[in-house]
This record gives structure tokens, C-alpha cells and sequence, in this order.
């Protein structure tokens, strides 16, 4: 069981309380969580391969549902909330890109998914491109699955800025 407490006045953002996972109601993937997470506070989940960390962020995300035990966001019950309205993005550890559609359509497919203007997606894939663009000069490392980290950049560009401040400018982590 893990077990994180707030600090001292401060709410939590997201809180997992009692949350099970099981996919075959016998061996758990995730066993009594609870957890809190503060509004800006950064977390970082470590553990082996099969701890649950991933399926922690795939219920945080609605891709997967908790077996028992519930989630909430700012002190909403995501319980019935499908991922497209959670407003939580994801990078996977895999890249998934649309074969068929261009570098620019592949960036601005989750900022048509939450329905913003073409004039405020086409700003943000530009952003996003461009920070790209810049990265691979500056590293001469330009690879497919950065353009996962450009697609979450322009779909959630407001955080990536803020954990710049918190962490100053890395390049080992070019978006974030």
C-alpha cells in the first residue's frame, strides 16, 4: 500500500483514494493507493516494471478504470468522465502517430479533439514546431518520437512553460 500526505495547507489537486487494479480479479496491479497530489506540485513515481506506475496514469487519464476505490481532480470524481474530458494529456513511452496525416496534423490532432479554434491550434503547433526546429540545432538530435513531446507541448504548452521555470532550461528535456 502507498500512503502520501499533503503538506500543511495545501488541498489536494489530484487525490487517488483506496484505488485497486486488477485485470483478473486475482493479482493486483495497483493495491490500496492513496495518494494526494498538491496543485503544482511535481511527483515523480518510480518503481520496476509492473509496479503500476503506468496504470496509475492510464486511470488518472480515464484510459483504464480503477477495480475498486475512486480518483478525483480538484475535487471532482473522474468516475464517470471519459479521457477526452478529463483535460489530462499523455506522452507514451511508445509513439503513436497517424501515418496519414502530416507532422503539422499529427501536432494538432489532440487541440482538434478539444475542439479549439483552427487560428489557436495552428498558433500552438507553430509554438510547438518551432521549439522543435530549435531544439534539433541546438542537439542535432531530431527523432520521430520527439514528436510526441511536441504533440503534448502544444496541447498543454501553459504547464511545459511552468515546469520550465521550476527546472530552468534543460537539454534533456527540451519540452518540458
Amino acid at each position: 500500500m502507498l500512503m502520501a500526505t499533503m503538506p500543511e495547507n495545501r488541498s489536494p489537486f489530484i487525490a487517488f483514494h483506496d484505488v485497486d487494479k486488477t485485470y483478473d480479479g486475482s493479482h493486483f496491479v495497483v493495491e490500496g493507493l492513496n495518494l494526494q497530489v498538491a496543485r503544482g506540485e511535481f511527483l515523480s513515481l518510480l518503481g520496476p516494471s509492473g509496479s503500476g506506475k503506468t496504470t496509475t496514469l492510464m486511470m488518472l487519464a480515464g484510459f483504464e478504470m480503477p477495480t475498486r476505490g475512486h480518483i478525483l481532480l480538484d475535487g471532482q470524481r473522474l468516475d464517470d468522465k471519459p479521457p477526452h474530458q478529463r483535460d489530462i494529456g499523455m506522452v507514451f513511452q511508445n509513439y503513436a502517430l497517424f501515418p496519414h496525416l502530416t507532422i503539422e496534423q499529427n501536432v494538432a490532432f489532440p487541440l482538434s479533439v478539444r475542439h479549439l479554434s483552427k487560428t489557436e491550434q495552428q498558433a500552438r503547433v507553430r509554438r510547438a514546431l518551432d521549439a522543435l526546429i530549435a531544439t534539433a540545432r541546438g542537439t542535432g538530435n531530431l527523432m520521430p518520437a520527439i514528436l510526441d513531446a511536441v504533440r503534448a507541448y502544444a496541447t498543454l504548452g501553459e504547464m511545459c512553460d511552468a515546469l520550465r521555470e521550476v527546472w530552468g532550461e534543460y537539454e534533456e528535456v527540451p519540452f518540458v
